[in-house]
């Protein structure tokens, strides 16, 4: 597809010695790279500090949201120490109160801002397990290929005499030999979407697959209090992420754990979105925080290195395509309450019994999903395009200087409103190549098409009256369905050949095949099913929010006006 690689076995490693992984190095030098993100976070945050007075009224505010995350949100993953320490602050910015002399105070306050920094630090670092990650390279393969192969009836015959490999399965298109080629010369940043629980695992494989080092990942605290997982998390990179803490320290210290560790080369990975989907669309609106990070490096690697041995950032944008997602029921009623808010009505949650509960988990097991993993073109940080060689490339094809977007009158300089502005551009790059990349699968195409006739139907409701009209109202004659389907179709094809989307190679075959595919594919997960057909043959749901999830999918493309 779109003249890319389609990937068949796994890829060999771009350095085949794991101890010579930049994530591992990273690890070994755990000390040195921690004191470089905490004295960076330092003098940035005493830059933003009017004066002494701000800094001592900002350990205050710490103190109090850490009291408060403690009382009022408790989580497992809080600690006995973690309540002595913060006792020990509060009584150590008690006495700075009682000091007369401002520099004294001062001085104090800096010290108690370094003592919270090594606190947070300590708890965010990720170490990485060369032994840990050999096994999980081998267990991933097995248990997916196995789940993959599994169908109704076979119980646990699922984990012997896999008749099909992972390969097979999984359809991963893109650049990768760029890709490959770009991390040996400078540091790649996966940028994926985000729309299941299973996407970490998901990436993490794929990226094994086509042969990169490991990369370092921030995680919710909250996945390490999970018994044998927790330990897994921390010795495979993944950073931590408390995502109650709001306070500018943390949020700082966040931000240059991950500048200082793309700095010193290690290949990393974010979801852009921030968190899964809830909508069911390709995220527009992406959390930046991140993605400024990757900025600050390249400019740090320009500062300290010369233009021509400083490492380049690179950013590969990633979209996962799934036929179905287990939380849709889940995450569409999360959304439509955010953005209906009383014009929602609730409902009683589809996994309410422990038989519906039992039914999914089966479901999960026994289902033979495909997967299609579609990498985008590299882009450096700025949002140009590179080619092979890493050279970015304007867009109006011209090669172009990296550091030039740093420099001014001459030299290199800091400048965060300039900085917000390219790390915007980015995203909004990132975003268009979510768009061109993201694969229709015949699941997205049946459950656009049902959503759009049921929606023409009933013209004159919103979205949220039209989400209460009972399913057993709603009925598409099957054949004005293939009609609708194959003006979709076509205008998808047409879309695929002005490289706007791409498109599985079964979306090109025949309409009631389509049909049929998607239908199968699309209900593996649900116990009321998003589409079927009736006794007539024709089309009809169980749940009209979930197909309004799985509809959600195609909704950037313009193809809604071809139902007016």
């Amino acid at each position: 597809m779109d003249g890319h690689q389609q990937i068949k076995n796994r890829l060999e490693p771009v350095i085949p010695e794991i101890t010579d992984w930049p994530i591992y190095k990273l690890s070994q030098d755990r000390d040195s790279f921690l004191e470089e993100a905490i004295a960076k976070t330092i003098d940035d945050l005493l830059q933003s500090y009017s004066n002494a007075a701000v800094l001592h009224s900002e350990l205050k505010s710490v103190l109090y949201q850490e009291k408060n995350r403690l009382t009022k949100e408790p989580w497992k993953s809080d600690t006995p120490e973690e309540r002595i320490f913060w006792s020990e602050i509060k009584r150590q910015i008690l006495l700075t109160d009682k000091l007369d002399e401002e520099k004294k105070k001062f001085k104090q306050d800096k010290k108690i801002l370094r003592s919270i920094l090594e606190y947070y630090s300590l708890e965010i670092v990720a170490n990485f397990e060369p032994g840990k990650y050999n096994i999980a390279r081998r267990i991933l393969p097995f248990l997916f290929s196995r789940l993959m192969n599994a169908s109704p009836g076979k119980k646990l015959k699922f984990l012997f005499g896999s008749k099909k490999t992972i390969y097979d399965k999984f359809n991963i298109t893109g650049p990768i030999d760029h890709i490959r080629n770009l991390s040996k010369k400078g540091t790649v940043i996966i940028v994926p979407t985000h729309f299941s629980n299973i996407d970490s695992p998901t990436i993490g494989l794929i990226i094994d697959i086509i042969g990169l080092p490991a990369m370092t990942y921030g995680a919710g605290i909250n996945l390490f209090t999970i018994g044998i997982l927790s330990k897994w998390l921390n010795d495979l990179g993944a950073y931590k992420l408390d995502r109650r803490r709001k306070n500018k320290p943390y949020l700082e210290l966040l931000k240059n754990y991950s500048t200082v560790a793309i700095s010193r080369g290690a290949h990393s990975l974010f979801f852009p979105g921030g968190t899964r989907s809830r909508s069911g669309q390709i995220e527009k609106k992406l959390k930046l925080g991140l993605l400024g990070t990757a900025l600050e490096a390249q400019r740090q690697n320009l500062l300290k290195f010369h233009k021509d041995t400083a490492r380049k950032v690179y950013i590969v944008p990633v979209v996962l395509n799934y036929h179905f997602v287990m939380e849709a029921s889940s995450l569409i009623r999360q959304h439509l309450a955010y953005e209906g808010k009383e014009q929602f009505i609730p409902e009683k949650d589809d996994f309410s019994t422990s038989y519906k509960l039992l039914k999914l988990i089966f479901k999960v097991i026994t289902a033979n999903p495909g997967m299609t993993v579609s990498f985008s073109s590299p882009m450096d940080v700025v949002g140009n395009e590179v080619d092979f060689e890493g050279n970015s490339i304007n867009n109006i094809g011209q090669n172009v200087d990296i550091k030039d977007y740093f420099t001014l009158e001459g030299k290199m300089k800091e400048d965060k409103q300039r900085d917000n502005v390219y790390t915007s551009i980015l995203g909004e790059k990132i975003v268009e190549k979510f768009l061109t990349a993201n694969t229709v699968l015949s699941s997205h195409l049946v459950s656009f098409v049902a959503f759009e006739l049921i929606q023409t139907e009933f013209k004159n409701l919103d979205i949220y009256q039209l989400l209460r009209v009972p399913v057993d109202e709603i009925e598409i004659n099957i054949e004005e369905f293939r009609v609708k389907l194959n003006t979709i179709k076509e205008k998808i094809i047409d879309l695929y050949a002005e490289g706007k989307l791409r498109v599985h190679d079964r979306i090109k075959g025949d309409n009631d095949e389509i049909i049929k595919h998607g239908l199968k594919n699309l209900g593996v997960y649900h116990p009321s099913l998003p589409l079927l057909k009736n006794a007539n043959g024709n089309i009809i749901t169980q749940d009209l929010k979930v197909l309004y999830f799985y509809r959600n999918r195609l909704i950037g493309y313009g193809l809604e006006q071809h139902f007016k």
